[in-house]
């Protein structure tokens, strides 16, 4: 079970962070990185719309974050956050894709969050396997 607390202890820190990293004041620096030679439009409205709606992306993570930090007391009580998890992951991994592909997305960027993303999802699927385990 230690592994699986651990789990959830990290990934609730690592969604939290995540929060910072996506709001508009700190995330709309990066847009041009990840969106090279894309005109996003700056100087007007509908790029405080984009990072704006980035943003609840961020809050949304944080929120399962947060869970899993309360969970990581009880983490067979609150195991269901690592389906959870993992499917919010795998939605994220086809969402960087389709922007690799379709939307300009900086190949360098995209893969590397395909690598966290597949990084998350593995050690969630061990941190379920180690729970229902039971003790060692």
């Amino acid at each position: 079970m230690k592994y699986t607390r651990n789990w959830f202890i990290v990934l609730g820190l690592w969604y939290v962070f995540n929060a910072v990293l996506t709001w508009p004041s700190v995330f709309g620096s990066t847009l041009p990185k990840m969106y090279p030679g894309v005109a996003l439009y700056e100087a007007e409205p509908v790029f405080r719309l984009l990072t704006e709606a980035w943003v609840i992306v961020g809050i949304q993570l944080a929120a399962i974050g947060l869970v899993a930090l309360w969970g990581a007391r009880d983490p067979m009580k609150y195991i269901a956050i690592i389906p959870v998890t993992i499917m919010t992951e795998i939605v994220d991994s086809i969402w960087d894709i389709y922007s690799m592909m379709y939307s300009h997305e900086a190949m360098w960027i995209g893969v590397t969050t395909l690598v966290i993303h597949i990084i998350i999802i593995l050690t969630g699927w061990v941190a379920w396997n180690k729970a229902h385990a039971g003790p060692r």
